[in-house]
Protein backbone atom coordinates (compact mmCIF):
# COMPACT_ATOMS: atom_id res chain seq x y z
CA UNK A 1 0.00 0.00 0.00
CA UNK A 2 1.36 3.67 -1.21
CA UNK A 3 1.04 5.77 1.81
CA UNK A 4 -0.81 9.17 1.49
CA UNK A 5 -1.30 11.18 4.78
CA UNK A 6 -0.35 14.71 3.61
CA UNK A 7 -3.23 15.77 1.53
CA UNK A 8 -5.64 18.47 2.22
CA UNK A 9 -8.52 16.62 0.87
CA UNK A 10 -9.99 13.44 1.71
CA UNK A 11 -8.41 11.07 -0.54
CA UNK A 12 -9.27 7.08 -0.90
CA UNK A 13 -6.83 4.52 -0.02
CA UNK A 14 -6.37 1.19 -1.10
CA UNK A 15 -5.50 -1.09 1.63
CA UNK A 16 -5.13 -5.27 1.61
CA UNK A 17 -8.84 -5.55 2.83
CA UNK A 18 -10.50 -2.66 1.87
CA UNK A 19 -10.07 1.19 1.83
CA UNK A 20 -9.00 3.92 4.47
CA UNK A 21 -9.29 7.69 3.82
CA UNK A 22 -6.25 9.71 3.97
CA UNK A 23 -6.52 13.45 5.00
CA UNK A 24 -4.84 15.94 7.27
CA UNK A 25 -2.08 13.98 7.93
CA UNK A 26 -4.14 10.84 9.06
CA UNK A 27 -5.64 7.87 8.54
CA UNK A 28 -8.96 7.71 9.28
CA UNK A 29 -9.75 3.88 9.64
CA UNK A 30 -7.01 1.32 9.90
CA UNK A 31 -4.43 1.18 7.14
CA UNK A 32 -4.54 -2.95 7.78
CA UNK A 33 -8.29 -3.60 8.10
CA UNK A 34 -9.73 -0.82 7.93
CA UNK A 35 -13.56 -2.00 8.81
CA UNK A 36 -12.97 -4.19 12.42
CA UNK A 37 -12.34 -1.70 14.91
CA UNK A 38 -16.29 -0.04 14.46
CA UNK A 39 -17.38 -3.41 13.49
CA UNK A 40 -16.12 -4.92 17.00
CA UNK A 41 -17.11 -1.73 18.61
CA UNK A 42 -21.11 -2.10 17.27
CA UNK A 43 -20.86 -5.24 18.19
CA UNK A 44 -19.96 -5.14 21.54
CA UNK A 45 -22.81 -2.05 22.12
CA UNK A 46 -25.65 -2.67 24.42
CA UNK A 47 -28.76 -0.25 22.89
CA UNK A 48 -31.89 0.64 24.57
CA UNK A 49 -35.21 1.37 22.76
CA UNK A 50 -35.71 5.12 22.23
CA UNK A 51 -31.84 5.39 21.64
CA UNK A 52 -30.97 8.51 19.68
CA UNK A 53 -27.92 7.50 17.65
CA UNK A 54 -25.22 10.51 16.68
CA UNK A 55 -22.75 8.53 14.47
CA UNK A 56 -19.88 10.74 14.32
CA UNK A 57 -18.06 11.23 11.07
CA UNK A 58 -19.00 8.17 9.16
CA UNK A 59 -16.67 9.15 6.08
CA UNK A 60 -16.98 5.36 4.59
CA UNK A 61 -20.06 2.86 5.00
CA UNK A 62 -18.35 0.99 7.86
CA UNK A 63 -20.20 0.12 10.67
CA UNK A 64 -23.79 1.75 9.48
CA UNK A 65 -25.24 -1.34 7.75
CA UNK A 66 -24.43 -3.34 11.21
CA UNK A 67 -25.65 -0.89 13.72
CA UNK A 68 -28.73 -0.09 11.42
CA UNK A 69 -29.51 -4.09 11.57
CA UNK A 70 -29.09 -4.10 15.33
CA UNK A 71 -31.32 -1.06 16.30
CA UNK A 72 -33.82 -1.86 18.87
CA UNK A 73 -37.58 0.13 18.54
CA UNK A 74 -37.78 4.10 18.13
CA UNK A 75 -34.21 4.38 17.52
CA UNK A 76 -32.65 6.25 15.20
CA UNK A 77 -29.15 6.87 13.48
CA UNK A 78 -27.95 10.47 12.58
CA UNK A 79 -24.81 10.92 10.41
CA UNK A 80 -22.70 13.98 11.61
CA UNK A 81 -19.82 15.53 10.06
CA UNK A 82 -18.87 19.13 10.64
CA UNK A 83 -15.26 19.31 8.99
CA UNK A 84 -16.84 20.57 5.23
CA UNK A 85 -14.07 18.49 3.43
CA UNK A 86 -15.30 15.53 4.89
CA UNK A 87 -18.97 16.31 4.57
CA UNK A 88 -18.34 17.04 0.94
CA UNK A 89 -15.98 13.61 0.61
CA UNK A 90 -19.14 11.64 2.28
CA UNK A 91 -21.99 13.40 0.43
CA UNK A 92 -19.95 12.35 -3.49
CA UNK A 93 -19.98 9.00 -2.27
CA UNK A 94 -22.15 6.82 -5.00
CA UNK A 95 -22.92 4.24 -2.60
CA UNK A 96 -23.58 6.80 0.19
CA UNK A 97 -25.47 4.97 2.50
CA UNK A 98 -29.02 5.15 3.09
CA UNK A 99 -31.86 3.51 5.47
CA UNK A 100 -34.88 3.87 7.03
CA UNK A 101 -33.62 5.11 10.42
CA UNK A 102 -30.77 7.06 9.17
CA UNK A 103 -30.36 10.57 7.79
CA UNK A 104 -26.72 12.25 7.29
CA UNK A 105 -26.99 15.79 8.68
CA UNK A 106 -25.96 19.24 7.03
CA UNK A 107 -23.92 21.33 9.13
CA UNK A 108 -26.70 23.73 9.87
CA UNK A 109 -28.46 21.09 11.28
CA UNK A 110 -26.41 20.04 13.43
CA UNK A 111 -25.67 23.15 14.62
CA UNK A 112 -29.46 23.43 15.37
CA UNK A 113 -30.25 19.81 16.36
CA UNK A 114 -32.11 20.70 19.63
CA UNK A 115 -34.84 22.71 18.05
CA UNK A 116 -35.47 20.15 14.95
CA UNK A 117 -35.65 17.90 17.67
CA UNK A 118 -38.00 19.26 20.17
CA UNK A 119 -39.98 20.66 17.04
CA UNK A 120 -43.16 19.54 14.98
CA UNK A 121 -42.70 17.95 11.87
CA UNK A 122 -39.04 18.85 11.17
CA UNK A 123 -38.05 17.89 7.87
CA UNK A 124 -34.21 17.46 7.12
CA UNK A 125 -32.94 18.39 3.81
CA UNK A 126 -32.37 15.11 2.75
CA UNK A 127 -36.18 15.05 2.96
CA UNK A 128 -35.63 12.83 5.86
CA UNK A 129 -38.91 13.70 8.68
CA UNK A 130 -37.48 13.70 12.04
CA UNK A 131 -40.01 11.32 14.66
CA UNK A 132 -42.29 13.07 16.60
CA UNK A 133 -41.17 14.70 20.32
CA UNK A 134 -40.83 12.39 23.17
CA UNK A 135 -39.45 9.48 20.63
CA UNK A 136 -36.15 9.98 22.53
CA UNK A 137 -35.38 9.30 26.46
CA UNK A 138 -31.51 9.12 25.74
CA UNK A 139 -28.77 10.01 23.11
CA UNK A 140 -25.63 8.28 22.30
CA UNK A 141 -22.46 9.04 20.79
CA UNK A 142 -20.34 6.58 18.06
CA UNK A 143 -17.49 7.41 16.64
CA UNK A 144 -17.26 5.96 12.99
CA UNK A 145 -13.35 7.37 11.98
CA UNK A 146 -10.70 9.62 13.38
CA UNK A 147 -12.45 12.29 11.44
CA UNK A 148 -13.96 12.99 14.69
CA UNK A 149 -10.78 14.20 16.38
CA UNK A 150 -10.30 17.07 13.87
CA UNK A 151 -13.56 18.68 15.61
CA UNK A 152 -13.68 17.23 18.73
CA UNK A 153 -14.79 20.17 20.99
CA UNK A 154 -17.81 20.38 18.54
CA UNK A 155 -18.86 16.95 19.06
CA UNK A 156 -18.54 17.31 22.44
CA UNK A 157 -21.18 20.30 22.18
CA UNK A 158 -23.13 18.65 19.70
CA UNK A 159 -23.89 15.67 22.10
CA UNK A 160 -24.26 18.04 25.58
CA UNK A 161 -27.31 20.33 23.47
CA UNK A 162 -28.52 17.17 22.15
CA UNK A 163 -28.87 15.68 25.71
CA UNK A 164 -29.90 19.11 27.23
CA UNK A 165 -32.67 18.73 24.42
CA UNK A 166 -33.71 15.81 25.12
CA UNK A 167 -34.18 16.49 28.95
CA UNK A 168 -35.38 19.80 28.57
CA UNK A 169 -38.71 18.43 26.24
CA UNK A 170 -39.17 15.41 28.82
CA UNK A 171 -38.75 18.31 31.98
CA UNK A 172 -41.37 20.35 30.09
CA UNK A 173 -43.76 17.44 29.74
CA UNK A 174 -43.77 17.28 34.19
CA UNK A 175 -44.91 20.81 33.93
CA UNK A 176 -47.02 20.11 31.59
CA UNK A 177 -49.06 17.27 33.03
CA UNK A 178 -49.02 19.34 36.14
CA UNK A 179 -50.45 22.80 34.65
CA UNK A 180 -51.09 21.96 30.72
CA UNK A 181 -54.97 21.81 31.82
CA UNK A 182 -54.68 25.49 33.70
CA UNK A 183 -52.54 26.53 30.84
CA UNK A 184 -55.05 25.70 28.11
CA UNK A 185 -57.88 27.03 30.30
CA UNK A 186 -56.29 30.62 31.22
CA UNK A 187 -55.66 30.96 27.31
CA UNK A 188 -59.41 30.03 26.03
CA UNK A 189 -60.49 32.51 29.18
CA UNK A 190 -58.40 35.06 28.58
CA UNK A 191 -58.85 34.77 24.92
CA UNK A 192 -62.81 35.15 25.45
CA UNK A 193 -61.84 38.55 27.90
CA UNK A 194 -60.06 39.83 25.01
CA UNK A 195 -63.37 39.66 22.79
CA UNK A 196 -66.00 40.85 25.13
CA UNK A 197 -64.09 43.64 26.22
CA UNK A 198 -62.66 44.61 22.71
CA UNK A 199 -59.17 44.56 24.14
CA UNK A 200 -59.34 48.31 24.68
CA UNK A 201 -55.06 48.05 24.43
CA UNK A 202 -53.72 45.55 22.55
CA UNK A 203 -49.71 45.29 23.41
CA UNK A 204 -48.64 46.73 19.71
CA UNK A 205 -49.30 50.31 21.05
CA UNK A 206 -46.79 49.95 23.54
CA UNK A 207 -44.07 48.73 20.36
CA UNK A 208 -41.64 51.57 19.31
CA UNK A 209 -43.45 54.24 21.67
CA UNK A 210 -41.47 54.46 24.50
CA UNK A 211 -38.64 57.44 23.84
CA UNK A 212 -37.70 57.59 28.52
CA UNK A 213 -34.98 54.93 29.66
CA UNK A 214 -36.14 51.93 29.72
CA UNK A 215 -35.47 49.80 33.71
CA UNK A 216 -36.48 46.15 33.71
CA UNK A 217 -36.31 44.61 37.21
CA UNK A 218 -36.36 41.06 38.06
CA UNK A 219 -36.20 39.50 41.77
CA UNK A 220 -33.18 38.81 41.94
CA UNK A 221 -30.90 40.15 44.72
CA UNK A 222 -29.65 43.06 42.52
CA UNK A 223 -32.89 44.68 42.10
CA UNK A 224 -32.04 45.80 45.72
CA UNK A 225 -29.58 48.24 44.04
CA UNK A 226 -31.96 49.31 41.63
CA UNK A 227 -34.52 50.22 44.35
CA UNK A 228 -31.84 52.31 46.39
CA UNK A 229 -30.84 54.29 42.83
CA UNK A 230 -34.72 55.30 42.14
CA UNK A 231 -35.13 55.83 46.10
CA UNK A 232 -32.16 58.38 45.92
CA UNK A 233 -33.72 59.95 42.95
CA UNK A 234 -36.82 60.49 44.22
CA UNK A 235 -35.69 61.93 47.19
CA UNK A 236 -33.82 64.50 45.51
CA UNK A 237 -37.76 65.20 44.55
CA UNK A 238 -37.65 63.90 40.58
CA UNK A 239 -40.27 62.26 39.25
CA UNK A 240 -39.01 58.56 38.36
CA UNK A 241 -41.94 58.55 36.14
CA UNK A 242 -40.94 61.25 33.60
CA UNK A 243 -37.59 60.17 33.81
CA UNK A 244 -37.50 56.12 33.68
CA UNK A 245 -40.24 53.65 32.53
CA UNK A 246 -40.09 51.21 34.82
CA UNK A 247 -41.70 47.69 34.00
CA UNK A 248 -40.80 44.58 36.55
CA UNK A 249 -41.33 40.70 36.67
CA UNK A 250 -44.73 39.84 38.80
CA UNK A 251 -42.11 38.34 41.44
CA UNK A 252 -40.64 41.82 41.88
CA UNK A 253 -43.06 44.08 42.15
CA UNK A 254 -43.88 43.70 45.85
CA UNK A 255 -40.27 44.87 46.96
CA UNK A 256 -40.75 47.92 44.29
CA UNK A 257 -44.17 48.56 46.01
CA UNK A 258 -43.34 48.24 49.41
CA UNK A 259 -40.27 51.06 48.86
CA UNK A 260 -42.55 53.54 47.33
CA UNK A 261 -41.74 52.84 43.42
CA UNK A 262 -44.97 52.08 41.34
CA UNK A 263 -43.57 50.98 37.96
CA UNK A 264 -45.43 51.55 34.75
CA UNK A 265 -45.34 47.92 34.07
CA UNK A 266 -45.63 44.39 35.27
CA UNK A 267 -45.34 41.35 33.33
CA UNK A 268 -46.64 38.34 34.26
CA UNK A 269 -46.93 34.44 33.22
CA UNK A 270 -47.52 32.86 35.89
CA UNK A 271 -50.77 30.63 35.51
CA UNK A 272 -51.48 29.81 39.31
CA UNK A 273 -53.80 32.55 41.49
CA UNK A 274 -51.07 32.15 44.52
CA UNK A 275 -49.23 34.78 42.14
CA UNK A 276 -51.76 37.35 43.30
CA UNK A 277 -50.43 38.28 45.42
CA UNK A 278 -48.08 39.85 44.00
CA UNK A 279 -50.33 42.47 42.91
CA UNK A 280 -51.51 43.00 46.44
CA UNK A 281 -51.63 47.09 46.72
CA UNK A 282 -51.70 48.48 43.21
CA UNK A 283 -54.92 48.09 41.95
CA UNK A 284 -56.00 51.06 42.26
CA UNK A 285 -52.83 52.46 40.19
CA UNK A 286 -52.40 53.21 36.75
CA UNK A 287 -49.95 50.70 36.52
CA UNK A 288 -50.41 48.32 33.62
CA UNK A 289 -50.47 44.44 33.17
CA UNK A 290 -49.00 42.80 30.36
CA UNK A 291 -50.29 39.21 30.38
CA UNK A 292 -49.60 36.25 28.94
CA UNK A 293 -52.75 34.28 27.53
CA UNK A 294 -52.05 31.23 29.28
CA UNK A 295 -51.03 33.37 32.73
CA UNK A 296 -53.57 33.42 35.61
CA UNK A 297 -57.36 34.59 34.46
CA UNK A 298 -58.61 36.01 37.80
CA UNK A 299 -56.59 39.07 37.30
CA UNK A 300 -59.23 40.25 35.14
CA UNK A 301 -61.42 40.80 38.26
CA UNK A 302 -58.45 43.05 40.01
CA UNK A 303 -57.83 46.06 36.85
CA UNK A 304 -60.06 47.85 34.47
CA UNK A 305 -59.90 46.21 30.99
CA UNK A 306 -57.76 49.39 30.00
CA UNK A 307 -55.16 47.91 32.21
CA UNK A 308 -54.45 44.81 30.98
CA UNK A 309 -52.75 44.09 27.39
CA UNK A 310 -51.97 40.48 26.39
CA UNK A 311 -49.05 38.65 24.24
CA UNK A 312 -48.59 35.00 23.48
CA UNK A 313 -46.06 32.69 25.44
CA UNK A 314 -46.32 29.30 23.70
CA UNK A 315 -46.25 27.31 26.21
CA UNK A 316 -46.07 24.33 24.02
CA UNK A 317 -45.93 23.42 20.30
CA UNK A 318 -49.23 22.59 19.22
CA UNK A 319 -51.40 22.59 16.41
CA UNK A 320 -53.98 24.55 18.30
CA UNK A 321 -51.78 27.38 18.52
CA UNK A 322 -50.38 28.13 14.99
CA UNK A 323 -53.94 27.09 13.70
CA UNK A 324 -55.46 30.08 15.89
CA UNK A 325 -52.22 32.02 15.03
CA UNK A 326 -52.30 31.49 11.20
CA UNK A 327 -56.39 33.03 11.82
CA UNK A 328 -55.31 36.23 12.84
CA UNK A 329 -56.73 35.38 16.72
CA UNK A 330 -52.98 35.75 18.68
CA UNK A 331 -51.68 38.88 20.19
CA UNK A 332 -47.88 39.15 19.60
CA UNK A 333 -45.96 35.82 20.11
CA UNK A 334 -42.79 34.94 21.93
CA UNK A 335 -41.08 31.44 22.73
CA UNK A 336 -41.24 30.27 26.38
CA UNK A 337 -38.22 32.00 27.78
CA UNK A 338 -39.17 30.60 31.13
CA UNK A 339 -38.25 33.21 33.13
CA UNK A 340 -40.77 36.24 33.40
CA UNK A 341 -37.84 38.65 34.06
CA UNK A 342 -36.66 37.34 30.65
CA UNK A 343 -40.02 38.31 28.75
CA UNK A 344 -40.11 41.58 30.49
CA UNK A 345 -36.61 42.66 28.70
CA UNK A 346 -37.59 40.78 25.74
CA UNK A 347 -40.60 43.08 25.24
CA UNK A 348 -38.74 46.15 26.66
CA UNK A 349 -36.83 45.85 23.40
CA UNK A 350 -39.75 45.97 21.51
CA UNK A 351 -41.41 49.38 23.59
CA UNK A 352 -38.20 51.52 23.02
CA UNK A 353 -38.99 53.81 20.41
CA UNK A 354 -35.59 52.97 17.91
CA UNK A 355 -32.45 51.43 19.45
CA UNK A 356 -30.80 54.99 21.18
CA UNK A 357 -33.50 54.31 23.92
CA UNK A 358 -30.84 52.65 26.59
CA UNK A 359 -32.51 49.49 28.68
CA UNK A 360 -31.16 49.12 32.20
CA UNK A 361 -31.94 46.00 34.20
CA UNK A 362 -31.33 44.80 37.77
CA UNK A 363 -32.37 41.48 39.79
CA UNK A 364 -31.68 39.45 36.44
CA UNK A 365 -28.99 37.88 38.18
CA UNK A 366 -29.80 34.00 37.16
CA UNK A 367 -27.64 33.51 40.41
CA UNK A 368 -27.78 33.69 44.28
CA UNK A 369 -25.90 33.78 47.65
CA UNK A 370 -25.75 31.73 50.27
CA UNK A 371 -28.74 31.96 52.37
CA UNK A 372 -31.01 33.90 49.71
CA UNK A 373 -32.57 33.26 46.64
CA UNK A 374 -34.47 36.59 45.79
CA UNK A 375 -34.00 40.04 46.60
CA UNK A 376 -35.48 41.48 49.95
CA UNK A 377 -39.33 41.74 49.94
CA UNK A 378 -40.41 39.38 47.51
CA UNK A 379 -42.84 36.85 48.29
CA UNK A 380 -40.73 33.79 48.65
CA UNK A 381 -38.58 36.00 50.83
CA UNK A 382 -41.47 37.07 52.93
CA UNK A 383 -42.83 33.44 53.34
CA UNK A 384 -39.56 32.08 54.53
CA UNK A 385 -39.51 35.39 57.00
CA UNK A 386 -43.08 34.63 58.22
CA UNK A 387 -42.63 31.33 59.04
CA UNK A 388 -39.04 31.83 60.74
CA UNK A 389 -38.27 30.26 64.25
CA UNK A 390 -35.21 30.37 66.75
CA UNK A 391 -34.66 26.57 65.10
CA UNK A 392 -35.90 27.71 61.93
CA UNK A 393 -34.03 30.77 60.10
CA UNK A 394 -35.17 32.80 57.42
CA UNK A 395 -32.18 32.02 55.61
CA UNK A 396 -32.05 29.40 52.71
CA UNK A 397 -29.52 27.86 53.47
CA UNK A 398 -30.45 24.34 51.36
CA UNK A 399 -30.76 25.99 47.87
CA UNK A 400 -26.79 26.88 47.89
CA UNK A 401 -25.33 23.92 49.72
CA UNK A 402 -27.70 20.87 48.17
CA UNK A 403 -28.14 19.52 44.62
CA UNK A 404 -28.69 21.00 41.67
CA UNK A 405 -26.75 23.91 43.04
CA UNK A 406 -23.26 25.38 40.98
CA UNK A 407 -20.90 27.52 42.81
CA UNK A 408 -20.13 30.61 40.28
CA UNK A 409 -17.33 32.49 41.97
CA UNK A 410 -19.28 33.84 45.70
CA UNK A 411 -22.61 32.71 43.87
CA UNK A 412 -24.78 29.99 43.32
CA UNK A 413 -26.89 28.95 40.43
CA UNK A 414 -28.47 25.82 39.26
CA UNK A 415 -28.42 24.10 35.97
CA UNK A 416 -31.98 25.99 34.90
CA UNK A 417 -31.25 29.00 35.92
CA UNK A 418 -27.82 28.87 34.12
CA UNK A 419 -29.70 27.72 30.93
CA UNK A 420 -31.75 30.96 31.03
CA UNK A 421 -28.45 33.20 32.11
CA UNK A 422 -27.22 31.96 28.98
CA UNK A 423 -30.70 33.03 27.08
CA UNK A 424 -30.55 36.08 28.48
CA UNK A 425 -26.94 36.24 27.22
CA UNK A 426 -27.96 35.50 23.78
CA UNK A 427 -30.96 38.30 23.52
CA UNK A 428 -28.44 41.11 25.42
CA UNK A 429 -26.59 40.45 22.51
CA UNK A 430 -29.11 41.18 20.02
CA UNK A 431 -30.01 43.97 20.95
CA UNK A 432 -26.77 45.41 21.42
CA UNK A 433 -25.81 44.85 18.25
CA UNK A 434 -28.76 46.13 17.20
CA UNK A 435 -27.84 49.59 18.97
CA UNK A 436 -24.75 49.74 16.52
CA UNK A 437 -26.99 49.95 13.56
CA UNK A 438 -29.20 53.02 12.88
CA UNK A 439 -32.69 50.49 12.33
CA UNK A 440 -35.45 50.60 14.62
CA UNK A 441 -38.30 48.62 15.75
CA UNK A 442 -39.87 48.07 12.47
CA UNK A 443 -43.92 46.91 14.59
CA UNK A 444 -46.63 49.39 14.13
CA UNK A 445 -48.95 50.58 16.28
CA UNK A 446 -52.12 48.59 14.96
CA UNK A 447 -55.15 50.81 13.35
CA UNK A 448 -58.21 50.51 14.73
CA UNK A 449 -59.34 48.54 11.57
CA UNK A 450 -57.20 45.26 12.40
CA UNK A 451 -57.64 45.72 15.96
CA UNK A 452 -61.64 45.26 14.96
CA UNK A 453 -60.75 42.82 12.53
CA UNK A 454 -58.51 40.44 14.98
CA UNK A 455 -61.48 41.10 17.65
CA UNK A 456 -63.38 39.70 15.16
CA UNK A 457 -60.75 36.29 13.95
CA UNK A 458 -61.02 35.51 18.16
CA UNK A 459 -64.96 35.58 17.92
CA UNK A 460 -64.60 33.03 15.02
CA UNK A 461 -62.03 30.73 16.28
CA UNK A 462 -63.77 30.56 19.98
CA UNK A 463 -66.90 29.45 17.78
CA UNK A 464 -65.41 27.11 15.55
CA UNK A 465 -63.64 25.38 18.45
CA UNK A 466 -67.12 25.02 20.06
CA UNK A 467 -68.42 23.68 17.21
CA UNK A 468 -65.68 21.04 16.50
CA UNK A 469 -65.82 19.64 20.41
CA UNK A 470 -70.10 19.25 19.97
CA UNK A 471 -69.01 17.16 16.76
CA UNK A 472 -66.17 15.64 18.47
CA UNK A 473 -68.63 14.83 21.37
CA UNK A 474 -71.08 13.63 19.43
CA UNK A 475 -68.97 10.58 17.56
CA UNK A 476 -67.48 9.74 20.93
CA UNK A 477 -70.67 9.10 22.44
CA UNK A 478 -71.89 7.31 19.20
CA UNK A 479 -75.23 10.23 18.88
CA UNK A 480 -73.03 10.31 15.48
CA UNK A 481 -72.01 7.34 13.59
CA UNK A 482 -69.80 6.88 10.71
CA UNK A 483 -68.38 3.63 9.08
CA UNK A 484 -65.43 2.24 11.54
CA UNK A 485 -62.73 3.52 9.56
CA UNK A 486 -63.72 7.10 8.63
CA UNK A 487 -64.97 7.29 12.33
CA UNK A 488 -61.31 6.45 13.00
CA UNK A 489 -60.26 9.20 10.72
CA UNK A 490 -62.61 11.82 11.62
CA UNK A 491 -61.96 11.09 15.46
CA UNK A 492 -58.32 11.17 14.93
CA UNK A 493 -58.24 15.01 12.99
CA UNK A 494 -60.58 16.35 15.37
CA UNK A 495 -58.42 15.63 18.40
CA UNK A 496 -54.66 15.90 16.99
CA UNK A 497 -55.97 19.51 16.15
CA UNK A 498 -56.74 20.17 19.36
CA UNK A 499 -53.85 19.19 21.86
CA UNK A 500 -55.16 20.59 25.17
CA UNK A 501 -57.43 17.78 25.30
CA UNK A 502 -55.08 15.42 25.75
CA UNK A 503 -51.31 17.52 26.35
CA UNK A 504 -51.98 17.34 30.40
CA UNK A 505 -51.89 13.60 30.32
CA UNK A 506 -49.05 11.70 31.21
CA UNK A 507 -48.99 9.76 28.13
CA UNK A 508 -50.31 13.57 26.21
CA UNK A 509 -47.35 13.73 24.33
CA UNK A 510 -48.95 12.19 21.90
CA UNK A 511 -51.99 10.92 20.43
CA UNK A 512 -52.81 7.48 20.79
CA UNK A 513 -56.20 5.58 19.12
CA UNK A 514 -57.41 3.52 22.15
CA UNK A 515 -60.19 2.97 24.35
CA UNK A 516 -58.27 4.41 27.34
CA UNK A 517 -57.06 7.55 25.72
CA UNK A 518 -60.57 8.62 24.24
CA UNK A 519 -62.66 7.89 27.36
CA UNK A 520 -60.53 10.45 28.70
CA UNK A 521 -60.53 13.19 25.95
CA UNK A 522 -64.20 12.64 26.52
CA UNK A 523 -64.28 13.79 30.14
CA UNK A 524 -62.00 17.04 28.80
CA UNK A 525 -64.33 17.57 25.66
CA UNK A 526 -67.33 18.36 28.47
CA UNK A 527 -64.90 20.36 30.36
CA UNK A 528 -63.38 22.96 27.62
CA UNK A 529 -67.19 23.45 26.20
CA UNK A 530 -68.29 24.80 29.36
CA UNK A 531 -64.99 27.17 29.39
CA UNK A 532 -66.08 28.22 25.98
CA UNK A 533 -69.69 28.56 26.60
Amino acid sequence: MEEKINETKPCLVQTAQGFTISYNQKFLYSKYAPDKAINQYIQNLKLLPQTLILCISPVLNYGLQALADSLPPDCLMLGCEYDENLYDFICSQEDQFTGKNYSLLTRDELLNLGPLLTGRNSTLKSGFTLPQPGTFRRVIRVDFSAGAQFCSQFYDMLLENTANAIMTFWANRVTLVKFGRKYSTNFFKNLIFCAKTGETVPIQKYFGAIEKQIIVFGAGESAAQGIALLQKQASEETDLHDKYFIVCADTALQPLVTQGIIPDGVFIEEAQNVITKCFIGIQKTDTHIFAGLSSVHSLTRYFKPEQLSYFTTEYTQAEFIERFEKMGALPPKNEPFGSVGITAFYYANLFRKDTSVPITTYGLDFAYSVGRTHTKGTMADNARFMNSSRIKPDANFGAAFNEPAIKRGLMYTTPILERYRQMFEVIKEKALRQVQGPQKNVLPEPVEGARKERLQNITNVLSAEQSALIELKSLLTGEKTLPPEQQQQEITRLITEREYLYLHFPDGHRFVYTQSFLNRVRVEVDYYLKVLS
